[in-house]
């Protein structure tokens, strides 16, 4: 047993340094960087900052780890890295550009380093292998993570793009339901205006950070028309229009969620129907909750007056005391702005 382990490790390190060349260590290649790193919506800081090799973005080792839920080991004797995530195991050394990725050797990007002490290693290469999606943003500086699996609208945007030109320039109005005067449906002391407005400013601030341009038709608990919520997208030439809402029935029963669009005729361009498709398929996958599908609703204001696709997301029922129990809590309005996050960013590929 143990001549045959040490057989392995002779194998794999004749590999590391015979069969894929690997470059001189050189701490003149590497380049310190300001960036911006989103994972699953939220910022994240390292302390250490981020190196740059040949444009590729290398992250410490543990803000890595963290990240993605995975392990690693540092042997600094051997100068070797190996991070472990589920099934996955990715192996390679300081200073090498191979890494061994299961039972495969790789060649990454860039080499890993030490900077102040610090492992750093490539972030595309390393968090890609092990099952999550980058996106860059040229724009905002902004390197973006997911690892929620919802991952569509990051393969639809490098899909026939290089990933260094892609730029987020869009514009998204967020209409938080009713507000001021109108409640809107009101059970156990809570008004749906105020769980609207709640989901839809942790919406904007993933999108922010995301960098898309967010505008919301209300910030605060304020009387705002129905024509003049759609107005506003209007007039600010919007690519989207997501309104919030709760739902309510004499069903006391009923839970799940639906998202309502305005029907057209023509199905060759992106329209409210195909919003409302990858908003619906989003908010079910996360919130693991009755799809009530996607309904046309063609009298319904701002759905129906705005000029871009739009549609109307409604999060739960309120008149279902358990889902009512949910529908307030920090955990669930944090899933349904990640789910409403992902859908708009897959959506804004189209």
């Amino acid at each position: 047993m143990l001549l045959k382990k040490f057989t392995a490790t002779l194998f794999l390190f004749i590999l590391f340094i015979v069969v894929l060349p690997v470059s001189g260590q050189n701490a003149g290649d590497y380049i310190q960087v300001d960036i911006n790193l989103i994972a699953d919506g939220h910022r994240v800081d390292a302390e250490e900052g981020f190196l740059c090799q040949n444009d590729i973005v290398l992250i410490p080792l543990h803000t890595l780890c963290s990240i993605l839920g995975a392990s690693f080991t540092w042997e600094p004797d051997e100068w070797k890295i190996s991070i472990l995530s589920e099934d996955k195991k990715l192996v390679t050394y300081i200073a090498s550009q191979n890494c061994a990725n299961g039972d495969k050797l790789e060649r990454m990007p860039a080499r890993p380093t030490l900077h102040n002490g610090t492992v750093m290693v490539p972030l595309r290469y390393m968090a890609e292998s092990l099952g999550a999606a980058v996106f860059w943003s040229q724009e905002t500086r902004s390197v973006m993570v997911s690892t929620t699996g919802e991952t569509e609208w990051f393969s639809k945007i490098n899909r026939g793009k290089t990933r260094e030109n892609i730029h987020i320039d869009k514009v998204v109005v967020i209409d938080p339901g009713h507000g001021g005067s109108n409640p809107g449906a009101v059970y156990g002391n809570v008004n749906e205006k105020d769980l609207n407005l709640k989901v839809s400013k942790i919406l904007k601030d993933k999108l922010t950070a995301s960098g898309v341009t967010v505008y919301m038709t209300r910030t605060d608990d304020r009387d705002v028309g129905l024509y003049t919520r759609a107005e506003i997208a209007n007039k600010l030439n919007a690519d989207l229009f997501i309104s919030i809402h709760h739902n309510a029935s004499p069903n006391t029963s009923a839970q799940g969620v639906m998202t309502l669009y305005y029907p057209t005729a023509n199905d060759k361009v992106f329209n409210g129907k195909k919003l409302a498709q990858i908003v619906q398929k989003h908010l079910v996958n996360s919130l693991k909750t009755r799809d009530w599908g996607i309904i046309p609703r063609p009298n319904l204001v701002v759905i129906r007056q705005t000029r871009m696709p739009a549609v109307i997301a409604e999060l739960g029922y309120m008149t279902n005391k358990s889902e009512l129990q949910r529908l307030v809590t920090d955990d669930f309005q944090e899933k349904a702005a990640q789910a409403l996050h992902s859908a708009v960013m897959e959506a804004l590929q189209h």
